[in-house]
């Protein structure tokens, strides 16, 4: 079974000069990240993976999106490429046995802002985990999710961008994608904050797994950068 082409390109590439470094915009930096973040997709062994996922999945309590997590910060940090800007970590902590609040933050020191956070689920072809992607009750008056996370006081509170990866075990991708940008029309309990403005589709290098979700967040603009990476799949790549 095939998964989608991955458009993927270099971006403009880094001074020598930290100076300059520190002056560069976000823009900048979370288009290094995405071109590390596809080629992770690109290249990643989807036998070792799918053997990890198996292992995990035997256990008595399995948490195969951290696992999943987990594998993409080891393989990041083990790029050298990568390894000369950025560090990919769990947040508070560097141990890989600790879990962190979030599943994965890319830091790098001469980035003013600092970090790009990741929230990142599991996703098939159910509604249950797609509404634990965006929001979900989880009884009495108990809600969470990945979205809600940005917008409930959680999440990347000091910028203005976060970003969502959706580790699809199963199911078509296209159809999943579809499913969360309907439920990201309806209000969170956040509402005014979070309120969905509208959806930037295919946004990362036009590759048809990702999009773009601009909501309103402190009376700005808040931006979600989701990457939905199809685990079910052998890859193709462009």
């Amino acid at each position: 079974m095939e998964r989608e082409y991955i458009k993927i390109s270099k971006p403009t590439p880094f001074s020598n000069h930290t100076s300059v470094l520190k002056e560069l915009d976000d823009e900048f930096w979370k288009n290094w990240i995405f071109y590390h973040l596809l080629t992770f997709y690109q290249n990643y062994d989807s036998k070792e993976l799918k053997e990890k996922i198996e292992t995990e999945r035997k256990k008595s309590h399995p948490r195969v999106e951290r696992e999943i997590a987990k594998y993409i910060r080891l393989k990041l940090n083990a790029n050298r490429e990568f390894g000369y800007n950025f560090k990919a970590f769990g947040e508070n902590t560097n141990d890989e046995d600790v879990e962190g609040n979030y599943d994965i933050t890319i830091h790098s020191t001469n980035w003013r802002s600092k970090d790009f956070y990741f929230e990142c689920k599991n996703l098939d072809n159910s509604q249950d985990l797609v509404n634990k992607y965006v929001c979900y009750h989880k009884g009495h008056s108990i809600y969470d999710g990945g979205i809600l996370r940005y917008f409930n006081g959680k999440y990347a509170q000091e910028l203005n961008f976060g970003g969502m990866i959706g580790f699809i075990l199963e199911g078509d991708t296209l159809n999943i994608k579809n499913k969360i940008a309907k439920k990201l029309t309806e209000n969170l309990i956040t509402t005014p904050q979070g309120d969905l403005l509208k959806i930037s589709d295919n946004s990362i290098n036009q590759n048809n797994f990702s999009f773009d979700s601009f909501h309103k967040r402190f009376d700005n603009e808040f931006i979600i950068h989701h990457l939905l990476f199809n685990f079910s799949q052998s890859s193709k790549i462009v």
